[in-house]
């Protein structure tokens, strides 16, 4: 027989099954980087150009970024983003929250594992010694092109437009 107190603690049973599986569908889309992780991203996007930005929680201009990639990436539906945390200490909660705050569940999210932040700084840069914000701008041969400092949209509105990524990004080094 079913009373008031079943229905109840099945509505609060349900509601909860549904909860798990919406938080596991957004969790699923965050990987852990490394070597092998950085090969298949550049694998899956060769042949187009592609954007990697690392941020931090400690770096208030990554999130002026975070802002702008929601912007760029409703805009360029078709551009692929990869953003990664670098923080060793920070939760996958804490990460989450964030990106949830910026509305970025549809991007690719990779976080550096603790005790491999420099392994996985020279994996991705042998010259970038951890200073933020840090983007790169992949061309559709998997050429990086890197820049320390805020990204602005009209650099990457113009880094869209051209195909000489390396000219573009020195001019852009050059001036800031």
């Amino acid at each position: 027989m079913i009373t008031f107190s079943n229905k109840k603690l099945i509505l609060v049973m349900l509601f909860l099954f549904i909860s798990t599986l919406n938080s596991k569908a957004v969790w699923a889309n965050e990987t852990a980087f490394n070597a092998d992780e950085l090969a298949q991203i550049k694998q899956q996007h060769m042949g187009k150009k592609w954007l990697m930005l690392l941020w931090s929680v400690d770096c208030p201009p990554c999130f002026k970024e975070l802002k702008l990639l929601k912007n760029m990436s409703q805009k360029h539906e078709n551009l692929a983003i990869v953003i990664v945390n670098i923080d060793e200490q920070v939760t996958a909660a804490e990460r989450q929250q964030i990106i949830n705050e910026y509305q970025l569940q549809s991007l690719q999210h990779f976080y550096f594992l603790d005790g491999q932040s420099d392994i996985n700084r020279y994996v991705i840069d042998p010259d970038w010694y951890g200073e933020l914000p840090r983007s790169y701008f992949v061309d559709a041969t998997g050429k990086f092109y890197g820049k320390s400092g805020l990204v602005g949209e009209e650099l990457l509105n113009k880094w869209l437009i051209y195909s000489n990524n390396k000219m573009l990004i020195t001019q852009h080094n050059s001036r800031h």
